[in-house]
């Protein structure tokens, strides 16, 4: 479950001496796309008669969702001693349009406690068709959100990520219509936390 990536002090008979080490853990991976597993409408796919197209070309931003598990009470157990936690998530756009993504925490009841990004959903670029765009060439993106001490505790009763995403529709190139429900967007997300305990005797 844990990993360590930092080594032990060897300097044991230092009474004052501080060890800082961290651990590393995976908390989810998923590959969204325009499906149930994703939260997309389905009924969407249905062709509009007028226009012979499916009725998703005439959303703004299709939205899409994917809730991971994340117990934060498992890290409060060092609740004394954490200094800092990071979260990494990485990203490939295999879709030709802009993405944003918001992730929220949540409690037992899929409440938002609270956003991970403060300033805002984060924005991703389009990905680039190859050849007649049956396939994409993805954008990736790695990203690091830093939670103090301060708001750690605000957490404490995570028991969900939830993540909530929109594929930007505007300047749609209708050549690709066919291919969408294949294209999709990978995200990886881990987390790494820092104590700072005290191994005075």
């Amino acid at each position: 479950m844990f990993s360590c990536i930092d080594d032990a002090p060897s300097d044991f008979d230092n009474p004052d001496s501080n060890w800082n080490p961290s651990f590393s853990f995976p908390v989810g991976y998923s590959s969204l796309g325009m499906d149930i597993d994703s939260g997309f409408d389905t009924l969407l796919f249905l062709i509009d008669t007028l226009s012979g197209l499916p009725f998703w070309i005439d959303e703004i931003d299709v939205p899409i969702s994917y809730t991971m598990p994340f117990n934060m009470q498992e890290i409060n157990d060092f609740s004394e001693e954490i200094v800092s936690i990071l979260f990494r998530l990485n990203t490939q756009n295999g879709f030709p349009n802009q993405v944003k993504f918001q992730l929220y925490f949540q409690d037992i009841n899929s409440f938002n406690i609270d956003s991970m990004f403060v300033n805002g959903p984060l924005r991703f670029d389009s990905g680039t068709p190859i050849g007649n765009g049956e396939f994409i060439n993805s954008t990736s993106n790695q990203t690091d959100i830093f939670i103090d001490q301060d708001k750690i505790n605000d957490l404490g009763s995570t028991q969900y990520i939830l993540i909530e995403g929109l594929i930007n529709n505007v300047a749609l190139d209708t050549s690709l219509i066919s291919y969408y429900p294949n294209y999709s967007i990978d995200l990886q997300l881990g987390v790494q936390v820092e104590l700072n305990m005290s191994i005075s005797n």
